[in-house]
């Protein structure tokens, strides 16, 4: 067996442990066993982007070769982690699962964002427990010193979310409002995404980092949900209100912006910034598929881009994203 095949075989044998170590309901004062849970509705929402009950998603390994790829994935595995027990997932979820939906309740858009970031809480403990599991047992395999340190920036992560965690179940449990959300109806888009990421640039931290001698604490966050409801798509986005003076201005271009550059601004989202989304099996196939180069150029990007608020003129919902796309690889063009 060669190198290649070796780290890849440790990586995968080190998922599988950590997922499976995930196993107590992510609710507070719950020690039951968790189930498989889905992000967004697997009847309904996710369903409607599926193609032969599967969609599109992508998956991303900075250990293989290419580290980014997308993949059919059925509608029972898409978009779903362990997290709530059965009582919880079923209880706490009835408003945004089993009755139409009121995108107007703050409650509602609360629970939104609780899925979506439990969901990187448990992608974020998994990564943990997979570099620990490389650094003991593959050592040979692996850089140990990376390995630590993509561990230290994965903590960091998991220390943000707790607070964000605190805030939403406060307000969950005293009807008390610490978030602002928006919320607009758009044409229906083929794709699922449920994602948080940071309002300051790389520059801004790498510069708060070269004064204070340490990385932020506490970074500002933008959450997001985008998908299919009956015949429109729904935009969500929230922020914590006491941010509110940095980012309303950023998060309300989004709601007053026309369709076609709003469709721009997703698209840069999905590609540059967030990792959760799925697209149908037909979207996939008219913009993606046979183009190997885009999740390359993408990825290469995101790891070079140290002002991530700048929107970039691509737009996959449209038959000129391949032609744009070119130039953007050369040009770097922004979105007007």
């Amino acid at each position: 067996m060669n190198i290649k095949t070796q780290s890849a075989k440790a990586f995968q044998d080190c998922k599988m442990k950590a997922v499976k170590k995930i196993k107590i309901c992510f609710h507070p004062n719950c020690t039951e066993k968790s189930i498989n849970s889905h992000i967004l509705q697997k009847n309904g929402i996710l369903s409607t982007i599926a193609e032969g009950r599967h969609v599109m998603q992508p998956f991303i390994n900075q250990f293989s070769n290419p580290s980014v790829s997308i993949k059919a994935i059925g509608l029972n595995e898409a978009f779903s982690f362990n997290c709530f027990c059965l009582e919880h997932d079923t209880k706490l979820f009835t408003t945004i699962e089993t009755n139409e939906i009121d995108f107007g309740n703050y409650k509602n858009c609360l629970l939104f964002t609780l899925r979506t970031i439990y969901n990187e809480k448990f992608r974020k403990l998994v990564n943990v427990d997979v570099y620990s599991c490389l650094e003991s047992n593959h050592s040979n395999l692996y850089n140990c010193s990376m390995l630590r340190e993509m561990s230290f920036e994965e903590n960091l992560g998991i220390m943000d979310i707790a607070r964000t965690e605190m805030l939403i179940w406060n307000d969950i449990n005293n009807n008390t409002e610490s978030f602002v959300f928006r919320v607009r109806e758009i044409e229906k888009k083929e794709i699922c995404l449920s994602s948080f990421y940071n309002y300051e640039t790389s520059q801004e931290l790498n510069f708060y980092h070269y004064i204070n001698g340490k990385q932020k604490e506490e970074v500002v966050d933008i959450f997001i949900n985008l998908f299919p409801y009956k015949d429109k798509s729904i935009l969500m986005m929230g922020y914590k209100k006491s941010e509110e003076n940095l980012v309303s201005k950023y998060v309300e271009s989004f709601f007053s912006d026309n369709e076609e550059t709003l469709e721009s601004k997703i698209t840069n989202l999905m590609f540059f910034q967030c990792e959760t989304w799925a697209i149908s099996p037909s979207l996939y196939k008219m913009r993606i598929e046979g183009n190997n180069t885009i999740l390359k150029e993408t990825l290469k990007f995101s790891a070079q881009n140290d002002n991530e608020r700048l929107f970039f003129d691509i737009n996959i919902f449209r038959d000129d994203f391949n032609k744009k796309f070119n130039i953007f690889k050369k040009e770097k063009r922004l979105l007007k």
